[in-house]
């Protein structure tokens, strides 16, 4: 399929598009058959609350990871579990599996290296194919790696997807005009999403799907762009994650929530911000200060009955939830902390809790730093005796310890 084909199709979808948002101003009912969800966080904000666990979770369950020379992690993100028996752990240049039970560290998968073996990025956001029981990082050039969890080594390498301005990508010289895949998604069945950056102002793709042979399935276009300033790069957040067979996908300056389909980019989660909604055209034309004045809205997860989010507004983070049968929205109040304020956890009375995944088996995932959980015991001793045996030993770890893993059972 040729690309000027490719990116022609495109164009029937922003009709669609279009079409959709118009009907989801008109009803309830209109609604229900467009499938996008309208989340207000404007109201949400202007009326924050202590957000408790108990009011989405039933229990906790908390998992102190081995810490040692060969097993320390500086910078760690919890990627998923796999069955109930153990933990996958990412950095960018580590990939390692822990003990869900005690703890303790098994192996690692892969590693980081220049050689033909050697991913050269584990890329957090990128999950486990729970089918073929593998893990994947970025490999040479716009290549993935998949490596077996059961033996840790490299089974296979999925070429980059053969497009004409990735391969000009890597004769030029400047990174101020090009086109770039900097982050992935996985969809059900092994294929693969990638993002590219508008770094130039003008980029003409959004999304490109392709599958484990680098053919192309689908190009999606980009119809946004803004006045490039200089040959200066500002990298962007963008959300990748996974629910019910689904891959779902968010720009950092774009407040909806897209499922990512081989013919289809549908919009389903639409978060109203109002007037703080982040202007695309001035995104690299505004300050570090003007940007404090708009929300980021980042690291959605959905359960059947919640959409999960966390907002950075004014220096701050806060996290809150939609509940989809009330269809309310929910944010934590952010004046009462200096940075981020996440669920309350009045399940145990413990630390808060800051999710970062929902696994296959719709338990929600989050990890607190050995700091924060060492800062609790010390500014709370009077708690310490009322918690659980199994917590009240967590007051032995050290700041520089790895994180405890708290994985939550979703109501």
């Amino acid at each position: 399929m040729s690309q000027s084909k490719l990116i022609s199709s495109g164009f029937p979808f922003l009709a669609v598009f279009i079409a959709l948002f118009t009907f989801s101003s008109c009803s309830n009912e209109k609604e229900i058959e467009t499938g996008l969800t309208t989340i207000n966080l404007v109201e949400a904000y202007n009326n924050p609350a202590l957000i408790n666990m108990s009011d989405f979770a039933s229990e906790i369950e908390y998992i102190s990871l081995e810490t040692s020379e060969e097993t320390f992690y500086r910078w760690v993100r919890l990627n998923s579990t796999l069955g109930d028996s153990i933990i996958l752990m990412k950095s960018s240049d580590r990939i390692s599996l822990f003990d869900r039970k005690t703890g303790a560290y098994l192996r690692d998968i892969g590693y980081r290296g220049d050689d033909p073996e050697g991913f050269t990025n584990a890329r957090t956001e990128l999950g486990v194919n729970a089918k073929n029981k593998t893990v994947y990082a970025k490999g040479k050039r716009f290549d993935l790696y998949e490596y077996s969890l059961d033996e840790g080594l490299l089974i296979n390498k999925i070429p980059g997807p053969k497009i004409e301005a990735l391969e000009a990508t890597l004769n030029s010289g400047s990174f101020t005009d090009v086109s770039l895949i900097t982050s992935y998604g996985i969809i059900k069945d092994g294929l693969i999403a990638g993002y590219f950056m508008n770094m130039k102002g003008d980029e003409p793709y959004k999304l490109v799907v392709y599958d484990i042979n680098g053919e192309i399935l689908n190009l999606y276009p980009n119809y946004l762009s803004y006045e490039k300033q200089g040959i200066s790069i500002r990298i962007e957040y963008t959300d990748f994650h996974n629910y019910n067979d689904g891959l779902f996908f968010k720009e950092n300056f774009n407040d909806t929530v897209f499922n990512v389909g081989v013919d289809t980019l549908k919009p389903v989660l639409l978060y109203d911000l109002g007037e703080y909604s982040p202007p695309y055209a001035e995104q690299e034309s505004m300050s570090i200060e003007q940007r404090k004045e708009y929300m980021f809205v980042r690291n959605t997860l959905q359960s059947p009955d919640f959409v999960f989010y966390n907002v950075s507004f004014k220096e701050k983070e806060a996290y809150g939830y939609y509940n989809r049968k009330t269809k309310e929205a929910k944010l934590s109040d952010p004046s009462t902390s200096n940075s981020k304020t996440g669920y309350t956890n009045d399940i145990d009375n413990f630390v808060s809790f800051y999710p970062t995944s929902i696994n296959e088996a719709g338990e929600m995932m989050g990890l607190i730093t050995a700091e924060e959980v060492y800062e609790w015991f010390q500014n709370n001793p009077d708690k310490i005796a009322s918690l659980p045996e199994n917590l009240q030993a967590l007051q032995n770890i050290e700041p520089e310890d790895n994180p405890v893993i708290m994985i939550v059972k979703l109501k």
